[in-house]
């Protein structure tokens, strides 16, 4: 005979603390395989050699190339490594890596985070985000378009007070949503960010699909309450995993303990992809 096994307990905050978006009964688990834990080694030591031989210019190859998006091995591990920023072409390329993962049917989409910057400036002209937005790529079918935000959130620094979170148009739900891993709209500057984002789109919308049967006249500003960082390194791991798993019910139940091995799994499936042309095997061998 076995003994009866118990289910673990599933330590869940008091009521008051609980976000109606996150299924508090269901705990992923974030554990990388072993061939990613030495996928990820490889890459770290790799960008730790060349940073050591060459510390003011990166001389390292490519070891990811998704068309025209490409990351160095330095750029890679600099990004991935315990408490690294993402860079913003390296986030560019986990965006493509959502997309391509979605399925043929899927009414999400995930755009650019360039076209964040052009946004915030009300830069609305630009060729590619007019593209995006033509009347034939009938955004109006979709269910939710995820625009990720690069955002300097310290004017002293601005070149590493960024901060990365997530502006959502859910079109399903009718409104307009914020998932910041580290704050609130009762934030200000989120809130002022936010809001640009919101006109931004509105008068891309507008431009584009005035006669479509999705008016965003009643679409108001929501905040989802997602996991929160607790470090300032973190916000684009956060943000990565927050668009590929928010489909506008529950957030994906993960909390900082787990980084770590999202940045080993998130490494290992940028590198080791049908889609990468970088002859990555022989570069970490």
């Amino acid at each position: 005979m076995h003994p009866h096994q118990f289910e673990r307990r599933i330590i869940k905050p008091p009521p008051c603390k609980r976000s109606p978006f996150i299924d508090y009964n269901e705990k992923k688990v974030y554990m990388s395989k072993p061939e990613a834990n030495r996928l990820y080694a490889s890459v770290i030591l790799h960008g730790r050699i060349n940073e050591e031989e060459s510390p003011d210019v990166d001389t390292s190859v490519r070891v990811i190339e998704y068309g025209k998006y490409f990351v160095t091995v330095r750029e890679l591990a600099n990004s991935m490594k315990k408490e690294g920023f993402v860079l913003s072409h390296v986030m560019e390329v986990g965006i493509q890596n959502i997309m391509m993962n979605l399925p043929p049917d899927s009414k999400k989409l995930v755009m650019p985070v360039r076209f964040s910057f052009q946004m915030l400036n009300m830069e609305l002209n630009g060729k590619e985000l007019i593209s995006r937005f033509k009347k034939s790529n009938r955004l109006d079918r979709k269910d939710m378009i995820m625009f990720p935000v690069l955002e300097n959130i310290d004017k002293t620094k601005p070149k590493i007070g960024n901060h990365y979170w997530i502006f959502n148009v859910n079109i399903r739900d009718r409104r307009f949503e914020t998932l910041d891993s580290w704050r609130t709209l009762k934030n200000k500057s989120l809130d002022v960010c936010a809001r640009k984002m919101l006109a931004s789109f509105r008068s891309l919308w507008e431009e584009h699909y005035a006669s479509s049967r999705v008016s965003l006249d009643e679409f108001g500003l929501t905040n989802i309450d997602v996991p929160k960082q607790n470090n300032e390194f973190d916000c684009g791991v956060f943000a990565l995993t927050i668009a590929n798993g928010w489909e506008a019910r529950a957030v994906p139940n993960f909390t900082a303990e787990d980084i770590p091995s999202i940045r080993k799994q998130l490494t290992n499936m940028w590198v080791d992809n049908a889609n990468n042309t970088a002859p990555w095997k022989t570069i970490l061998k």
